[in-house]
């Protein structure tokens, strides 16, 4: 489970503005909106290496008190950003299950 720490702090006025990543991260078939706190979290559920983990690793540095959500952005014919492609137009994966970009 994550826990987002930066929730209860006192002193400090609360952060109502939220940040959507729209990602094309989209092997990871994540199409709903989920919270992110961090880069390990995010490559949990958009693959290793993932956009929204390069995203929120970003974030993070402008403000580290930063409420964000990540989404893979669908669309028809891409399957993801940069990853290399057999003939078929499936992904090449290495052993471990992440993808093989150039």
């Amino acid at each position: 489970t994550d826990v987002n720490i930066n929730t209860l702090r006192t002193g400090l006025p609360a952060n109502e503005q939220k940040v959507l990543f729209v990602t094309l991260d989209v092997l990871s078939g994540q199409f709903t909106p989920v919270d992110v706190y961090d880069t390990a979290g995010a490559d949990s559920k958009f693959g290793k290496n993932s956009q929204a983990g390069r995203m929120i690793k970003a974030a993070v540095k402008t403000n580290r008190l930063v409420n964000a959500q990540a989404i893979a952005l669908a669309v028809d014919g891409v399957r993801t950003q940069k990853a290399l492609h057999t003939e078929s137009g499936d992904a090449v994966l290495a052993e471990d299950g992440a993808l093989i970009e150039p």
